[in-house]
């Protein structure tokens, strides 16, 4: 299995620094990747309950991903899949299923009846671990630039219009670090945790959980 952390974000309290990637690493990567966010696209296109289903059983953090439970041509989209971690294969999933579900201007549910609930550990979740602590980080900076984490998911894996909009994410993902507190995130991760918040978020507001899409203000 091919490790995840091909270069890394070192987010500091209010600092973060990006450190050089090799180009070998970047291009392996981003097929890796690229291929785990394709199954995920088929998944869900194949059967989108078995989708649902394998993400209320995924582990939330970087272990190797079970995917033995699909079945039919699920299964055979999930082949492509093969040595993802459990982080990917949710990111892939959700972005999947943000696509999907959610059109025009608004954001609006295109089948509000089939709005999958991610069960992340986001707002109001007690933080400690790291996992958890990302998650929570994942989810204000999604929340207050719901646009151009859309920009973010709409774009090709490993492209410059992923590049920019991660850029312009820059100054939310500085402010909405834990205050006092150390959280290294890597590259890797990015695009699997806001894919499955940005979802999340949406969902929360279109079941009365939360005022709107995007709060614009610090979590």
């Amino acid at each position: 299995m091919m490790k995840r952390t091909i270069f890394g974000l070192a987010f500091v309290t209010s600092a973060w620094a990006l450190a050089a990637p090799t180009p070998a690493a970047v291009t392996a990567g981003s097929q890796w990747t690229a291929a785990t966010y394709e199954a995920g696209r088929c998944i869900v296109r194949a059967d989108r309950g078995a989708a649902a289903a394998l993400m209320r059983t995924l582990p939330l953090d970087d272990s190797p991903a079970d995917l033995g439970a699909l079945r039919g041509r699920a299964a055979r989209c999930a082949e492509g899949a093969a040595g993802a971690t459990a982080v990917t294969m949710r990111g892939a999933i959700a972005q999947a299923l943000y696509l999907s579900d959610f059109r025009g201007r608004e954001l609006r549910p295109v089948r509000p009846g089939y709005l999958v609930d991610l069960g992340l550990p986001v707002q109001g979740a007690p933080g400690g671990s790291r996992t958890v602590e990302l998650y929570r980080w994942a989810d204000c900076v999604v929340r207050n630039d719901s646009a151009t984490t859309r920009r973010l998911l709409m774009s090709p894996l490993g492209s410059s219009e992923e590049t920019a909009a991660i850029t312009a994410l820059n100054n939310y993902m500085a402010a909405c670090l834990p205050q006092g507190a150390d959280l290294n995130v890597y590259a890797s991760e990015v695009r699997d945790l806001f894919a499955q918040t940005a979802y999340a978020s949406l969902y929360r507001y279109w079941t009365g959980q939360l005022r709107g899409p995007s709060s614009r203000a610090r979590d």
